[in-house]
């Protein structure tokens, strides 16, 4: 099993919306794609609650069967649409992905 876990730090501002509102449809959308793209095994976005300095805004924490099915997900269409909505509103990225 794959684990791929993103962290992203949000513009203060981005198209026409305040971090915690792209924060939320970042979450929206990234979770939907659960049960479309058959290659997730689970899939879940959380916020930073804490509001510590210097953490991250916002993780993905995604699930799959083996490297070959993540870049399967990173590749499929539905996927890069909202890759091109997240590059738009993220400020710094971060990224890690092991097997477990």
């Amino acid at each position: 099993m794959i684990k791929h876990i993103v962290l992203w730090t949000l513009k203060t501002e981005a198209e026409g919306k305040f971090a915690q509102e792209n924060a939320a449809i970042i979450k929206e959308k990234l979770e939907s794609l659960f049960g479309k793209i058959p290659e997730i095994k689970s899939i879940r976005v959380q916020a930073n609650t804490l509001n510590i300095a210097g953490n991250y805004d916002l993780a993905l924490i995604a699930e799959f069967e083996t490297a070959d099915a993540m870049y399967a997900y990173q590749k499929n269409p539905l996927h890069e649409e909202v890759a091109v909505f997240v590059k738009k509103v993220v400020e710094t990225r971060a990224a890690i992905d092991f097997e477990i």
